[in-house]
Order: structure tokens, then sequence, then C-alpha cells
């Protein structure tokens, strides 16, 4: 699937698909629209059960859509027990989420049919042709995404259904008013926590932390696939750059003088004419000014002292020689013609403008030392890009001649072929990284008989007025890693699982005891101590930690709640919440917020709406979730 995405990536119709799919991935997974024939359930929402076929469909989703995402880095992430464990937590937490909002709206009257779904998409114009729906084009467009036609309009149903939550929120104020309080109360709140740390590098010293090598082989012969070596190549290339092709190039000033005399026409300066103004705001200003230069002021002193125009100002006025194209309409029309006149008060856009005219050049020609810089820099241009083109040429017949080595077309052009190292089609040398090397070299066409070197390419020309040839001088295909070179790798995440999991069970168990109320004697067995209090908001850096604190049941008699959580840096910590505060805003601030949160950020009042749902909700979690 991921290849089709890539392949349409600039596709407008394309990404409005995907933006469906992110927003469906956002609220329940895809996979809950596959599942089917099951009795056994993972949870419980207000009685309504979710089916286990639906759930297990979505986690299967969940890891396809991380593993083309983030690669080889979710492989290793997959063998983390914990990693896993919090994956399928989230993705249950999506589909009650999607059953709690698919029960408010219909406590609320909100529902969408079928027909709405179909008109929905008969009035989508990724799917039109010529304005209208074209049933080929929906079905191919789907077919590229591997949607089933029913799947896709389960997604714009919810996507439908979520537009009329966010409309009845956005109507006069949050329209819905027992929700507004409940959302500001949930995502202004904030929560005193205390956090004590498991000593995982402790743990880490520990020998039953380290794996055996019988594990490691074991863990390598179960996940080869997870060690695929890319394919890589080594290439032989000459290269042609423009710009360098200058460098020893000549010019002489016969040549200079010969182009000059033929190409006299290219060096005429047009007539030209100077003029100075000064600029004023108000026509009662500029007639005053205009009237004090009449008699006798300068003009200079008072357009530094008066116009409102500050870059012509700084010069006395002065705006410069102009050719006739560039002057401005006021001043041509204002018709001045002799050196020192003065216009009338113009009105523009500037303001009011007073224009003296200071003097005036008729056409001529540029003398040749004038023009010889300009001339010899032109000239070297010529020389360097014919030089350019030559080589080009040279390049191609000696490749051509002999395509089975670039000696030829060493020969040829007298520019020696370099060697590449080692590289891959993600790590291009900085020297080839243009996407037109990339495909020549892994395109397939250099290879011979079982990837061996082929023949020659053709000349590859990419931006910058560079040009290449190569040829494949060494080449691996892709191939599974041995188990020495990932042995290293191997022990060292079966190591981390093992410390991870070590601190978890000790987590565990210090929240049985603290649950007991023998938390103090277990935590100083342990060397385990609970920190100052800490502030945590929806909006902390650290959400990993914010999202299992705010899962935290709400303490009662001013007694704390304990729980586990990891942090950012995948460290374990047990967690005490002490106390909960409701977000709070006067009248003003609310009414700024709920405008705020509906013209720039509808998801937070669905993240508020569902948090208010899931503390209003009987919830109950099934073992099969696990």
């Amino acid at each position: 699937m991921m290849d089709n995405l890539r392949a349409a990536s600039n596709s407008v119709v394309l990404k409005v698909i995907l933006a469906l799919i992110i927003l469906s991935f956002v609220l329940t997974g895809v996979g809950s629209y596959l599942g089917s024939g099951s009795n056994s359930s993972v949870a419980e929402v207000n009685g309504q059960e979710i089916d286990r076929a639906k759930f297990e469909n979505a986690v299967i989703d969940e890891r396809n859509r991380l593993q083309q995402q983030l690669g080889e880095q979710f492989s290793q992430l997959a063998g983390n027990e914990s990693y896993v464990k919090q994956m399928r937590q989230q993705v249950l937490n999506r589909m009650i989420n999607d059953t709690l909002l698919d029960q408010y709206a219909a406590k609320i009257g909100l529902a969408i049919g079928d027909d709405q779904v179909k008109l929905n998409i008969q009035n989508s114009e990724e799917f039109a042709t010529n304005g209208k729906f074209d049933n080929g084009k929906y079905r191919d467009l789907l077919n590229r995404f591997r949607i089933a036609p029913e799947q896709y309009a389960e997604m714009v149903r919810k996507q439908l259904l979520t537009q009329q939550l966010l409309a009845a929120f956005a109507g006069s104020n949050f329209a819905l008013p027992t929700e507004a309080q409940s959302v500001i109360a949930l995502i202004h709140q904030q929560r005193d926590v205390r956090l004590a740390n498991i000593d995982m590098k402790a743990l880490a010293d520990k020998k039953e932390a380290m794996p055996s090598e019988q594990q490691v082989k074991e863990f390598y012969e179960q996940n080869k696939n997870r060690f695929t070596a890319p394919e890589s190549v080594k290439v032989s290339y000459i290269e042609v750059d423009a710009a360098s092709l200058a460098d020893g190039l000549k010019v002489s000033d016969q040549e200079i003088a010969d182009f000059y005399q033929k190409n006299k026409p290219m060096y005429v300066q047009k007539a030209r004419t100077s003029y100075s103004i000064i600029v004023l705001a108000k026509e009662s200003e500029a007639k005053d000014a205009l009237e004090q230069l009449k008699n006798g002021t300068d003009f200079v002193t008072l357009a530094k002292e008066k116009s409102i125009e500050k870059d012509s100002a700084a010069k006395g006025g002065d705006i410069g020689w102009l050719e006739a194209t560039a002057v401005p309409d006021e001043i041509a029309n204002a018709k001045l013609t002799e050196k020192g006149q003065l216009s009338g008060v113009i009105h523009s856009d500037m303001g009011y403008l007073i224009v003296r005219l200071n003097d005036t050049q008729a056409a001529k020609e540029k003398p040749l030392d004038e023009v010889k810089n300009e001339i010899a820099q032109n000239l070297l241009q010529d020389k360097s890009y014919q030089k350019y083109e030559d080589l080009q040429t040279k390049l191609i017949d000696g490749a051509g001649s002999n395509n089975l080595s670039l000696a030829d077309a060493e020969k040829q052009s007298g520019l020696k072929a370099l060697e590449s190292d080692w590289f891959t089609r993600d790590n291009m040398p900085k020297a080839l990284s243009y996407p037109e090397v990339a495909q020549a070299v892994f395109g397939g066409e250099l290879f011979g008989i079982k990837g061996a070197p082929g023949s020659n390419s053709e000349l590859i020309t990419v931006e910058g007025d560079r040009a290449f040839v190569l040829r494949i001088a060494d080449h691996r295909p892709e191939a599974i890693k041995s188990f020495e070179q990932v042995s290293g790798d191997i022990t060292a995440l079966l190591k981390r699982q093992n410390v991870m999991k070590m601190a978890q069970a000790q987590a565990d168990q210090l929240l049985v005891e603290l649950k007991a109320g023998k938390g103090d004697e277990a935590l100083k067995a342990a060397n385990v101590k609970f920190g100052d209090k800490q502030v945590i908001t929806r909006l902390s850096e650290d959400t990993q930690l914010a999202d299992s604190v705010f899962a935290l049941a709400l303490p009662k008699e001013g007694q704390p709640v304990y729980g586990v959580s990891t942090d950012k840096n995948d460290a374990v910590v047990l967690v005490a919440l002490d106390a909960v505060h409701p977000g709070k805003l006067d009248a003003d601030q609310t009414k700024a917020f709920n405008a705020s949160l509906v013209q720039q950020d509808s998801g937070v009042i669905l993240d508020a709406l569902v948090g208010n749902l899931r503390e209003q909700a009987k919830i109950k979690i099934g073992e099969l979730a696990q």
C-alpha cells in the first residue's frame, strides 16, 4: 500500500483520501471496520461489547502502519513487550473512544444515513470527471489504496459524524452548554504527581540482564528478515561541471573589442532624466512648500526637512536617473522640459508631490571601457558553456565506443574517472546525490547477468549544468546480514528488553505493596523513593508520561492513586497522583477560548469531549485485550 502512496504522493486527490484514512486511524483504527464473527469481547462500554476479532484486526493494521512509517526502527520496538502492550492499549483506547462517540451522537440525536454517505461520495471532487461523479475513477482510486467500497463508505460515515459533533459545539459558543465547562475543565486540568524512578542502570548491571549466546542466536534465526542489508553499489563516474570549466579560460582584449564592434546596439545608453521630489501628507502643506520654493528656498534643504518619503529626502529629494519607461505617470504628466523647472502640486498614492527637473541626457553609446568587464564575463560564460557541450559530446562518444569501461571516455574527454565508496539508494554520496543519478544506478539497466557490472550509462544531465557518465564498479544485492554482523545489536536489544521486564516487574510488585499500604518498607528495600511534586498537564512535553497520568482514576479522600508508566526516555517510573485541579476560566476567557477552539483546533474539542465521556462511562476491560 505504501508503494502506491509514494508513487502518488503529489496527487491532490489521493492526499484528500489519505487525510480521511488518517482521521479514521485517529478515531478508530481502520481495522475496526474489518472484524467479524466472534462473540468474545475485549471490552465493554456502557454495556456495549467491543468484539475481539475487530480489535485484533485493528492491532494488525496498526502494526502494519507503524512498520511502513518507522521501518527497521519499528522492528526493534516490536521486540519490546512493554511497547507492544502499550500499542495494543492505544488501539483499544481508540476503539473505546469511537464507541463512546457513537453512543453520544445517538444520545443527542445525531446520525448519518446511507443516503448522506452516498451523496457525500458522489459530490466529492476527487471522484469527478468533467464535474460529474465517475464510478470508474472512484473504484480505481480505492483499488490503488486497497480499500473496499464498504470500508471507504464507513470511513466517510465516521468523518461526517465527527463533523456533526463539531458543528454542534461550534454553533453559538458550544451549543451543548452541559459540556462546555467540562471541556474547559478537562483541557486545562492540572494533576499533582510524584515520580519514583526504577534504577534501570542497577538492573542492567545484574547478571540476569545479559542474554545468553543461545538466546541471541535464537532471536537471530527467528527474526532474520529484520536484519536485511539493502542493495548497495560502488560506481565509477566521470563528472562535467560547467561552473568549473571557466577556470583557466581567458578572453583577450581583441576578442572583447571585436565583440563590442559587432554588437554596439546592445551597449547604448537610452535617453534619461534626473528628477527630485518633495512628498507631503496634505495638499495645503504642499502648496505652502511650493510657494517657498518659488520665493527662493533651497529645494535640497526643504526636501530634507519636510519630505515624508524618507529615502529620497535623505538625498535632498533626488530619485536618480530614469529612462522614459521608468518615469511614473504623475511625473511624466507634469511635462517638465527645462532644467530647474518645478511642477505644480501633484496628487499621488504617496501623498502630494512637488517635482523638479534636474537634468536630461540624450541617448548615447556606452564607451568600450565602461562595458569591457561585462563583455569579458559574457564571453567567458560562452566559452565555458561551449567547452561543457564539447566535453559532453566527447563523453558520449567515448562511453559509447567502449561501453564496458570508462577508459575511452577518459581518453577522449581528458577527464579522470572517480570511484565512490559503497552506498545505498538512501545514502547517496553528496557528489552523486541527484534523483536522475539514483534512478540510473538502482533502476537495473546498468547491471549485467546476476547483478554483475553491465554497460556504461548514457549521459545523465542534472540541475546546475552538471553531467555524468557512470558504470557499476561493484554490487551487493539485498541480503540478510550475517549473525556476526548483528549479534552485538541483538545482544543490546535483548538486554534492553530484559532490563525493561525486570524494571516493569519491580514496579508492578511495588505497586501491589503501595496499594496494600506497605509501600514505605518495600520502597526502602528496593532503594526507590518518590521525588517532589510535579504538575502535569495535557500539554506537558513528556506526552508518554502525561497519557499515563491522565489515565489514572481520580484520588479520593486525600489518598494518592498509584500507577506505573514509562517516560519519554523509556524509563520505568512509579506514579503517585495526589490531586487533580480542574481548569477554570472567567467569562471573557471562556468566550475567547471556545471561539479559538472552534476556529483553530477542533481536535482539542473532540479530545476533551471524549475525556468527559470516559469519566462518566462504565468501561470494563477484558483479559483478551492483553
